[in-house]
This record gives C-alpha cells, structure tokens and sequence, in this order.
C-alpha cells in the first residue's frame, strides 16, 4: 500500500439498500402531477421547477440519491419513442413533505439558442409545462451508486452545482427526520451563479436553510456571478474552507457525491490530490490518483453524477 493510500480510508461503506427497478421504458408507470412550481423568477433567463408526482396508489418505492426516468409524448423524425430522460430525485425515501404520499423532480428548462435557430430539449420542456391534473409517464427507479450510508459516523462532502442539487436536499431531508440525529458532519457546496438561482436557498423556495442551523450541518454557498469582482466557484469555496475540511479528511471516514456541471470534480480531485501530497511530502502522480479514486469508488465513499 503507498503512502498516499494510508492517508485514505479503506473499509467498504454499508449503504441504505436501493430499491431495484420497477419499471422500465417498455411498460413506464402513469403517475398525476400534483404542483410545477417555478424555482427561479418568472423574468430571470432559466426556468427552473419543482415538479411534484402523486405515487398514491403506485407500488413506485425509491431512495434517496435514486433518479427516475420519464418519457416525453410523440415520437422522433423517424418514428420511434423518446428516450427516457433521467431527473435526479429531489425528495426524501419517505415522500414529498407536505403530501400522502408523492415524490418531487427538480428540472430545468433545456433551451438551445443560436443566431440561426431555437432548440428545446423535449424531455424537459414536457415536464416544466406539466400542469396540476396532467398524466406523465415515469419508469425506474435508476441507481445503487449514490446511497447513503447506513451509519451515523460517516462525514459527508456532498457538491452540487444547479439542478445537481435535487439529490441532496434529499440527503438532508432524509437525516433530519431521523428519530436520532445524525452523528457525523454534514457539508454541502453548493454552486451557482446568482442568489435567485441558488435553488431550494433562496427567497422562492428555503428547503436546504432549513437544514443548515447546526454547526454540523453547514451549507457553503458559492455563487459565480453575485459579485462581478470575485467570481467564486466551488473548488475556490472549497479551499478556503481548507481548515474546516481537512479534518474529515484527516479522520479517514468520510465519503464524497458530486452531482452537476461535468468539470467541477476536476477542482475537488485537486483539493484531495494537494491535501494527500502536503500529508505525505510526495506528489500525487496521475496514474496513482486513478489508482486512489478508483479505490475510494469500490469502497461507496467516491459518487459522482457529472453532466
């Protein structure tokens, strides 16, 4: 075993068991929509919403950091179904607070704009157009990668970026509704561009603030575009929590998930990769940094879900 893999934790993570698939795009489940709420403001450029789904009735069971499939209407040019889009489930294994018996998708307006043409990603225009009442088909649930674990002990590094965060106020609903509080520490990064579009923490809609009123659960908001004289992504929040981070990594019980932009895990593989070398006196060559996120993947303690 190298040096850096003595700085690493090695024992397998006992996740919360996820449910298998129930229903697949050859026979999806007919489900009603309860509520589409807009999650931005009505004159802000993205369309982003809260797209709650009646399960009353439906043998539909899931958990936390699962996604579920849907299936637009109509067909392709040439004639075929549409592919089934998968959305990132934004509620807790339990249901949609507030509802019998429902499950919320956090989704985005897809729109594609040039100087020749508008296009529209048809999966998620299908459903921000959804009303209260409307039929949307649905299959899955997809996924046993993003699970939490089954202890208390296991500090948690989750990073989100835009509608990466549905997952995670799943997570965090999920352990604030335990009869015992959750033992270990919860830090979430949470990247966007602007207040208004810091979903779920902001004046539309508080559900992540909720949940970030202790010491051990902390929210660490990076927002790229609220101030034009100090761009702050994720990786850059991320090492000027240096001193508060490293201890859980210094614990060696921790597990990481990163859900959004593809490229944001490069900055929080830097952050571990420099965090290992300075522990060790010894740089971190690529192939041995494979080598360790690959191990710390088998082990349920890397999860990444990048788009």
């Amino acid at each position: 075993m190298s040096a850096h893999a003595t700085l690493l934790p090695t024992e397998k993570i006992q996740a919360i068991e996820s449910p298998p698939m129930l229903y697949k795009p050859a026979t999806p489940l007919a489900c009603t929509v309860l509520r589409n709420e807009r999650l931005t403001p009505e004159d802000y450029s993205e369309d982003v919403r809260h797209i709650v789904i009646d399960l009353r009735d439906r043998d539909y069971v899931y958990a936390e950091g699962q996604s579920m499939g849907v299936m637009a209407p109509g067909t392709t040019p040439d004639g075929k179904a549409h592919r089934v889009r998968l959305y990132s489930i934004a509620s807790p294994g339990a249901g949609e607070p507030g509802y019998e018996r429902a499950v919320a998708l956090c989704v985005k307006r897809v729109v594609y704009e040039t100087e020749e043409q508008r296009m529209e990603g048809i999966c998620s225009n299908f459903l921000c157009d959804l009303r209260e009442g409307d039929t949307v088909p649905i299959t899955g649930p997809n996924g046993k990668n993003f699970a939490l674990p089954a202890d208390d002990e296991t500090d948690l590094l989750l990073f989100g970026t835009g509608t990466g965060i549905a997952p995670f106020r799943s997570f965090l609903m999920n352990l604030h509704s335990r009869p015992k509080p959750y033992g270990a520490n919860v830090h979430l990064f949470f990247g966007s561009r602007l207040k208004i579009d810091h979903i779920y923490a902001n004046d539309l809609n508080d559900d992540l603030l909720k949940h970030s009123q202790n010491e051990r659960f902390q929210i660490h908001s990076a927002l790229s575009r609220e101030n034009p004289a100090q761009k702050v992504y994720v990786a850059d929040l991320l090492k000027m929590k240096q001193e508060l981070i490293e201890p859980i990594l210094d614990r060696k019980n921790f597990a990481i998930y990163i859900c959004g932009l593809k490229g944001m895990e490069k900055g929080i593989e830097a952050f571990v990769r420099d965090y290992l070398s300075r522990k060790s006196g010894k740089t971190v060559e690529d192939g041995e940094w494979a080598e360790l996120k690959e191990s710390l993947k088998k082990a349920g303690r890397w999860a990444q879900e990048v788009y």
